[in-house]
């Protein structure tokens, strides 16, 4: 908050006159506030991740400070002062005013709040002789200051250490030690008993937000709980961990959202939702403002998770999810091993979903409140017997908190998610290019013309994972992402593994996503003896041009969103002994969408039957060979020469890295002049033609 700053030196406390001198708060604030100590000391508490500062420790009193509220009418903090033995009003120097108010007991309250629906500060002491009090801070009302008993505390009776007011019913909220939450009907002093939440403890602040959320701090261990007063039958979660203390007591602006609109101080994690990810969904996440505790190099802020398949990491050019390297691959009742880079010493807790059910669970820890040291950490651990083969997520948080679970938040830290993939026992897993990078495979989408030769017309990033056992292959996985569409004709994508046959794949355990949605129909491409690997048909149904952009991320300041990710496993019904496999990476192709004009050269569309592959990759069984020799095509299939001019230039390029492609309408040889030297020396000079120190960086795509 804008208006927290350190006061230092002693304040003598305002009289009544000089009150109006004092300024309030200058807005309903996100952050809650804390009175702790013998000498009242105020803190501000961000309650997503129970992070906390101290605002004051000099508030013009020598003694305690209880029934802290916030006051939405004015503005200012209310409070109960031992010292004054009435109440006083805080302001936004964390100052003290005492307020003369008649009718009161001869007693001290802490338990206290205001309504948002009146101007009344409602004060509480169980005891026949005391009570629910109400006090008037209306000014120009002729109870100004007069305290008056709603209802006595022996008919309340009810054990509560503070209340917060709902945000809109206008009924008083609090939890006793054993867990029972109670409304209270301010008018009447009623209370109903609700429901049993699950925790017990000393809960001394008490908070609501504007969505209805009710929190509770409990003094112990300062753990800070959540509980939807909309549910029939509300019950605590853990929400975040925050200070503990014997002498809690606090307030909030109950019209105020939990997590700040303005400033983005929150890092969350970015798997799917059912991990818990989402600030709604009380999600993983990390107060990283003042905090040098983090995974990696870097941490960044979110207002909200990313959570797959998008990612915090395209809205700010960076990748903060570095701290992890999965040293050994995660194979089924196995030891593995991996290495943490932590910026200083801190504790780390991490989970695997062994068993893929879209939750961590309590058994699924795999480092348990383990403390790291600054630099690099090599930690084993262990891969469960009924961990379930195939794709899954693992969490990682890191905080000087030593236990927190896989939701919630925390006062410092970072939160860093990975998919993962097990395999089953004695199954190796061969990547290509790479277990966590990208190759990409670019089109020039004209063939048979050379046409502008920017291959930018379709552009996939590309993984293939191929599992093994006893030098057989069992499964393999193509995960990409489309990374760019700069074509106007409409495009499909696909994978051919040749020699192998359809009938070797084992249709029925398909599992294919795209966007980490389920696909329903097998992507085998049906009427074909070839295993045909069909990821879209047409390209243009999953991307868009950008805002004033003709294509999807070719042009410049067109840099939007990847909009297209694909998961597709393919378990064989049959193992194919590895010799029998094709080379990586296999044959990735482009086809013509059916119905789709796709140039002059074949007078009518040509559908499926035209495709584009990589030099000297023999087309698919679908294609149409007197397609060959038109234009400028130069293929030679007795020769096994394909899909090339004659140069030898390509239509199709695979680069083994994630590779920057030319801008829209740039040919690839004055992006990267050293192409044609590749080509034509087939491949035994210029062999890195293709990093960004030989490119001529103003006509690269860049996002």
């Amino acid at each position: 908050m804008k208006e927290f700053t350190q006061i230092s030196g002693l304040v003598l406390a305002m009289s009544v006159s000089q009150i109006s001198s004092a300024e309030p708060f200058s807005d309903c604030p996100t952050d809650a506030f804390l009175i702790q100590d013998r000498v009242a000391t105020l803190y501000g508490v961000k309650l997503a991740t129970g992070q906390y500062q101290q605002l004051s420790n000099t508030m013009g009193t020598t003694n305690k400070l209880n029934a802290l509220a916030f006051n939405f009418h004015d503005q200012y903090l209310y409070a109960w002062s031992n010292e004054f033995s009435q109440p006083v009003r805080i302001d936004n120097t964390y100052q003290v005013a005492p307020l003369t108010t008649s009718d009161l007991p001869n007693t001290s309250f802490f338990v206290g709040d205001i309504s948002i629906d009146e101007n009344v500060y409602y004060v509480y002491r169980p005891g026949s002789s005391y009570g629910l009090y109400a006090i008037s801070l209306d000014s120009t009302a002729p109870n100004y200051l007069v305290a008056q008993r709603i209802i006595d505390g022996g008919s309340l009776n009810l054990r509560i250490f503070d209340m917060a007011f709902h945000p809109f019913n206008n009924f008083a909220y609090s939890v006793d030690s054993q867990g029972n939450l109670y409304s209270i009907n301010a008018a009447d002093g009623s209370s109903t008993l609700i429901n049993n939440v699950g925790e017990t403890g000393t809960f001394g602040a008490v908070y609501f937000d504007v969505d209805e959320n009710l929190y509770i701090s409990r003094n112990s261990d300062g753990k800070v709980f959540r509980i939807n007063t909309k549910d029939a039958n509300p019950t605590a979660e853990l929400f975040a961990y925050g200070p503990s203390s014997s002498n809690n007591d606090g307030a909030r602006c109950a019209l105020a959202p939990v997590i700040d609109t303005e400033t983005a101080t929150i890092d969350f994690g970015d798997a799917p939702a059912s991990y818990g990810t989402l600030a709604d969904d009380n999600g993983a996440r990390h107060n990283i403002e003042g905090s040098s505790i983090f995974l990696g190099a870097s941490v960044d802020a979110e207002f909200d998770s990313f959570q797959f398949p998008l990612s915090d990491d395209e809205t700010d050019d960076s990748d903060d999810e570095d701290g992890i390297a999965f040293v050994t691959g995660l194979e089924v009742d196995n030891t593995a091993v991996l290495q943490l880079v932590a910026s200083s010493p801190a504790y780390v807790n991490a989970w695997i979903d062994f068993d893929g059910n879209g939750v961590f669970g309590t058994d699924e820890v795999i480092i348990d409140s383990q403390p790291v040291n600054q630099g690099s950490n090599t930690i084993s651990y262990n891969i469960p017997e009924w961990a379930e083969a195939g794709s899954t997520w693992a969490r990682f948080r890191i905080s000087s908190t030593q236990e927190i679970g896989p939701i919630g938040g925390v006062s410092d830290g970072e939160v860093e998610d990975y998919q993962v993939d097990i395999a089953e026992s004695n199954v190796s897993v061969h990547y290509y290019p790479s277990a966590s990078e990208w190759a990409t495979i670019a089109f020039e989408d004209n063939w048979p013309i050379i046409g502008d030769y920017d291959f930018n017309d379709l552009v996939v990033n590309y993984r293939i994972s191929e599992y093994r056992r006893d030098n057989e292959v069992i499964r393999i996985k193509l995960e990409g992402e489309v990374a760019a569409v700069g074509a106007s004709y409409h495009n499909g994508f696909a994978f051919n593994l040749p020699g192998i046959l359809r009938e070797t794949v084992n249709e029925n355990a398909i599992r294919y996503t795209i966007n980490d949605v389920p696909q329903t129909t097998s992507p085998l491409e049906a009427g074909r003896s070839e295993a045909i690997a069909i990821i879209t048909n047409d390209v243009w149904d999953f991307v868009t041009a950008g805002e004033d952009c003709k294509y999807h991320r070719t042009e410049s300041g067109c840099g939007s969103k990847i909009q297209m990710r694909f998961s597709m496993t393919l378990p064989m019904n049959n193992v194919i002994p590895v010799e029998q496999m094709p080379d990586f990476p296999y044959d990735p192709f482009l086809f013509a969408t059916q119905g789709n004009d796709h140039g002059y050269v074949f007078g009518q569309p040509p559908g499926r039957e035209y495709e584009i592959h990589l030099p000297d990759k023999a087309p698919t069984e679908a294609f149409r060979t007197d397609f060959f020799g038109r234009g400028q095509d130069k293929s030679e299939p007795e020769n096994g020469r394909y899909f090339v001019n004659e140069n030898g230039m390509p239509w199709a390029i695979n680069v083994g890295v994630e590779w920057q492609y030319p801008l829209e309408y740039m040919d690839v040889i004055y992006a990267y002049p050293l192409f044609p030297n590749f080509v034509a020396n087939q491949g035994l000079a210029s062999s890195d033609w293709y990093t960004l120190e030989n490119a001529i960086t103003k006509n690269v795509f860049s996002d």
